[in-house]
């Protein structure tokens, strides 16, 4: 994503404007102490980004500094425990690397490349490995699977890539217990629940709200526009709510396995992380033998040599 770059001043200008329609508005007078701090501290600090809920300061060229808006924010502090439980178990590469965590801030890895979204707005010829980016998907969420939580927002904006051109999964503000009512989400990353259905707006958290998130994200990686994106709000969430979904390839794995996320067919997400692994795994293999059939066919096309 791109650095907003601002000053403290502006941003004290701008944020009861960008939270006037958050759960939790914010006026001049209650940011966060630490935000100002910061900048004047680190003088070559920036405001990077702004969420409904916390602010990024780019302290050095790969350090970020999360922020709470407000002094005791829940969301920093939810984020912070999600990380903690990720701590316990081995690092997963696809998941953003925090530094150190602090009431109301947490040091993470600045990631400067891009988000998925900001990425497919560029040019069709730009570098798009969608099999390894549905892989490294796949596995950052599983690893949240494994600890019994459900990241409970994937969308193209939490996909952010580094230096080296890796997906890695941001934002664990809303990340939630498996089995909770999940009430975050926006079409067509979630579709809502109809009433006297189990769970919260968008249903219950776990494997399917997962995996429908991620359909929908494979479906935009592939195609470059979102699932349904033609369509005006309310017949979108009819369509998403009546299962209708876009004809896709029967013989094309990635939309076979794109349908399979939006009809919950895959028991976990690390289920589903191997199918995408077979699926890059044949592709592997196709992709190099018909670059030799390529090469040998190229031998029958030179010309003869003269006697």
């Amino acid at each position: 994503m791109t650095s907003l770059g601002w000053t403290y001043e502006h941003l004290s200008e701008v944020i009861p404007i960008l939270t006037r329609n958050s759960s939790s508005p914010t006026s001049a007078a209650d940011l966060n102490p630490v935000i100002k701090q910061l900048l004047t501290d680190c003088p070559s600090s920036s405001i990077f980004g702004i969420g409904g809920h916390s602010v990024l300061l780019a302290i050095t060229d790969d350090i970020i500094a999360k922020v709470s808006l407000k002094p005791g924010g829940r969301h920093v502090s939810h984020e912070q425990t999600i990380f903690s439980l990720l701590d316990r178990r081995a690092p997963c590469p696809h998941i953003v690397q925090t530094f150190l965590r602090r009431p109301d801030i947490t040091f993470m890895q600045l990631l400067a490349n891009g988000t998925l979204h900001e990425r497919m707005a560029m040019a069709k010829n730009t570098s798009r490995p969608i099999l390894r980016w549905m892989q490294q998907l796949a596995d950052a969420v599983a690893c949240v699977e494994s600890l019994g939580y459900a990241h409970g927002d994937i969308n193209p904006r939490n996909l952010l890539f580094d230096d080296h051109d890796q997906l890695k999964l941001v934002d664990f503000d809303h990340a939630l217990k498996i089995g909770d009512d999940l009430d975050v989400g926006y079409e067509p990353y979630v579709r809502s629940s109809r009433i006297g259905q189990p769970g919260g707006d968008y249903g219950v958290a776990g494997p399917a709200t997962e995996q429908f998130a991620l359909g929908s994200t494979f479906w935009y990686m592939t195609r470059g526009t979102e699932l349904y994106d033609e369509l005006d709000g309310p017949e979108q969430v009819d369509r998403l709510m009546d299962g209708q979904f876009p004809a896709t390839d029967p013989q094309n794995p990635i939309d076979n396995i794109i349908i399979d996320c939006w009809l919950g067919k895959f028991p976990s997400i690390a289920d589903l992380s191997r199918r995408i692994q077979e699926v890059a795994t044949f592709d592997e293999n196709y992709q190099a033998r018909k670059k030799k059939c390529e090469h040998y066919y190229q031998l029958l096309e030179r010309p003869e040599p003269v006697s």
